[in-house]
């Protein structure tokens, strides 16, 4: 899977802290932008992108989330590359959750296009927000979209969100052409069928 270079943003990560409680405490929490116009080596922040697996790549300007082949389809491959840079979403006091909480906006594009004379496409992407930088967990290929596998799905002791843009239909999707909020799970606790604005 490919995530090709644009001339607008292709991903742009912007961590906006915000207060729910007073303007003072407002007033004090930070903003912070990360921006990614291209995946070249020229880009310093391509430099803090971590490569979670052994076959994910940043090359000729694109994230290579899966191996690439010309001759022959990947089949059974999973991937993760990570913003190698932590932020809170909230900060504790005492074991209990303050009124400092924190949300982040992304937005990225994205090209699905299945190589001609392969029979089969993939399963989907996932935009993931996780605790620690990890590689993807064995056998999370297919339905699993890299987050999980038979024997940690549903765990919630996995601690992640993701929003996954689904292009294969499993058992449990409404079709193959959804996105869906994940938490520590494949099957989503909501979905959006993409189906009718399909071009």
């Amino acid at each position: 899977m490919e995530l090709p270079a644009n001339p607008i943003p292709a991903v742009v990560l912007l961590l906006s802290l915000l207060a729910v409680a007073t303007p003072q405490v407002s007033a004090r929490l930070k903003t912070c932008t990360i921006t990614f116009d291209d995946f070249n080596n020229s880009n310093s922040n391509t430099e803090k992108l971590y490569l979670a697996s052994n076959d994910s790549t940043v090359a000729s300007g694109a994230l290579h989330v899966t191996p690439e082949s010309d001759y022959s389809p990947p089949t059974n491959q999973s991937g993760r590359i990570l913003y190698d840079k932590s932020f809170k979403l909230w900060e504790g006091r005492n074991d209990t959750y303050s009124d400092r909480v924190a949300s982040f906006d992304t937005s990225f594009l994205v090209n699905f296009d299945q190589k001609i004379g392969f029979p089969t496409h993939g399963e989907g992407l996932t935009f993931v927000v996780a605790p620690e930088l990890i590689l993807p967990p064995p056998n999370s290929f297919g339905g699993y979209l890299g987050l999980t596998n038979s024997t940690t799905d549903g765990d919630i002791s996995n601690h992640i969100i993701a929003i996954e843009l689904d292009t294969f239909q499993e058992y449990f999707d409404p079709d193959s052409n959804h996105v869906g909020l994940n938490i520590n799970s494949v099957v989503s606790s909501n979905t959006t069928s993409l189906t009718p604005t399909r071009v």
